[in-house]
């Protein structure tokens, strides 16, 4: 028995090398990170897209009374969400400029 687990011990045919290893990590992570960064980019989008359908639902309403003619409601003149041809859902993007060398976040 103890000749056995000698030799299962030094045997080195299903070895893994820790360069292989680090190679796979390396391309996994990377891949990890680009999956993120899109799914992130995908959210923001979206909520730029919610934020310009939630801007244009209709909530102008009107009650009449059989008792007076005046219409009671509400209208909303309020500014929009509009997008300006060529330009991203609600205005929101992902994208910036580089920052040049020395610059801060401040």
């Amino acid at each position: 028995m103890k000749r056995i687990a000698k030799r299962l011990w030094n045997d080195r045919r299903g070895a893994v090398s820790a360069v292989s290893a680090l190679l796979l990590y390396t391309i996994l992570v990377l891949g990890v990170v680009v999956g993120l960064a899109t799914l992130r980019n995908h959210i923001v989008q979206e909520y730029g897209d919610l934020s310009v359908a939630l801007d244009h639902l209709d909530q102008s309403w009107q009650v009449k009374f059989s008792w007076e003619d005046a219409p009671r409601g509400f209208e909303d003149p309020g500014p929009t969400l509009d997008d300006p041809d060529g330009s991203e859902p609600a205005g929101i993007s992902v994208r910036e400029a580089p920052m040049a060398e020395g610059e801060s976040f401040d």
